[in-house]
């Protein structure tokens, strides 16, 4: 049974909820046993409760469980931003549709049988996979919307070799009218996706990822090391060793 269903008392309607058959009001969801339940690795992290409705199956990504200061800040920004994201992707194929909000920590998308790309990295991929990844981050660019922090476990591939991607929290909007500084980060943070995506692929194929990134040009060789750098000391900071 989910936790604090007061929370989920009250709400407005929500127009963003598409489905039509059947009908689908995400406050039903309050007091149903979830199908399955994927705990968040940390107390930052959300977990997955996987419901059913019909003929639909519904991933909704919850904080409710985290502690209150969590629930209060990080999980309040992560799940307004990824709300705002799917938003504006509404339509694109490849990315999970999006189903609405279920409170202020609490967002539902359709659930997905398939397996990530972490999962196969042991097994041979079909290149098409990739292909159809970048088609993905091309049409989510040109939407306005860069991921910022794209990894295995966000690409998921079914059986048929389909690609889904899930978790857009770290994704970042451009917006209508964006001003130079949030245009040039907008930049920045493409091209970090189109990093990301080269070492992805070459990490799949047991490829050299550095040799990989330096394909993409000067200048994305540059942001990665500097990027690197900073990943190290931050690393150091935590405690973490290299």
């Amino acid at each position: 049974m989910l936790d604090e269903p007061d929370l989920l008392k009250g709400l407005p309607p929500r127009p963003y909820v598409t489905l039509d058959d059947p009908p689908l009001d995400l406050d039903q969801l309050d007091g149903q046993q979830p199908l399955r339940r994927i705990r968040g690795r940390n107390n930052t992290k959300a977990d997955i409760l996987v419901y059913r409705h019909g003929a639909l199956q519904i991933a909704l990504k919850d904080y409710r469980r985290r502690p209150w200061w969590v629930r209060m800040s990080i999980a309040r920004l992560m799940t307004r931003r990824e709300t705002a994201a799917y938003r504006v992707a509404r339509g694109i194929p490849g990315v999970a549709r999006f189903l609405g909000r279920l409170g202020p920590v609490s967002l539902a998308t359709e659930w997905v049988e398939s397996r990530s790309l972490g999962e196969l990295r042991e097994q041979a991929v079909d290149p098409r996979v990739f292909e159809r990844l970048h088609e993905i981050l091309e049409r989510l660019h040109a939407a306005g919307i860069a991921l910022s922090d794209l990894h295995l476990s966000d690409v998921l591939v079914d059986a048929d070799n389909h690609v889904t991607l899930v978790d857009l929290a770290t994704a970042f909007t451009l917006g209508e009218r964006p001003g130079p500084l949030r245009s040039r980060l907008f930049r920045r943070l493409v091209m970090q996706d189109e990093i990301s995506f080269v070492r992805l692929r070459a990490h799949i194929r047991k490829e050299d990822a550095d040799a990989a990134v330096r394909s993409l040009g000067a200048e994305a060789a540059t942001a990665h090391r500097r990027n690197r750098r900073l990943k190290v000391w931050l690393d150091r900071v935590r405690g973490r060793q290299h």
